[in-house]
């Protein structure tokens, strides 16, 4: 078995999903934003505010690229981490990459109540606009995904993503 990327925009369900998709294949899951703020000992937010995103998505690519010396696992990436530096490539490259998909009002109901955690989120006023816009820029990115899963409760539908990773349909 290979590694599996989940990707999708934030709040699309990639670390809830990765628990439990690990949990079921007998892998570890590694969340990439979580790896990269224990690697720099500072948030994410801290990061951008710092240092900027220019410099968190160096620290982004690199923390990926060393999933590549981990046996198989379940890595759930943050939702930017596709998009920049042949990110998308490599990790089609090195594993299964799915695409999570939820409705964009799905995406609105859970980051609204996360928008604290979120750095990109914290300057807009418009969340609808912000995502729209924002996952408009990033889908050709993730749509380059192996599978691409419509994923609104992961509970409910990780074994239909499970069945499919495993090649049953």
């Amino acid at each position: 078995m290979k590694t599996i990327y989940l990707t999708g925009f934030m709040g699309s369900g990639k670390s809830h999903t990765g628990h439990l998709l690990a949990d079921l294949l007998g892998l570890s899951f590694l969340d990439l934003d979580a790896a990269i703020e224990g690697g720099a000992g500072k948030t994410i937010s801290k990061i951008f505010s710092d240092d900027g995103e220019d410099a968190f998505r160096a620290l982004e690519t690199v923390t990926l690229r060393q999933t590549a010396e981990l046996p198989p696992s379940v890595v759930s990436t943050g939702g930017g981490a596709p998009c920049f530096n042949d990110n998308m490539e490599w990790m089609n490259r090195r594993g299964v990459t799915v695409f999570l998909d939820p409705p964009i009002s799905v995406l609105v109901e859970r980051l609204e109540t996360d928008r604290a955690h979120r750095p990109l989120l914290q300057s807009t006023n418009d969340l609808d606009y912000f995502i729209i816009e924002k996952l408009t820029s990033r889908r050709h990115h993730y749509e380059k995904a192996q599978i691409q899963v419509v994923l609104s409760n992961p509970n409910a539908e990780v074994e239909r993503l499970l069945v499919r990773l495993l090649g049953f349909s």
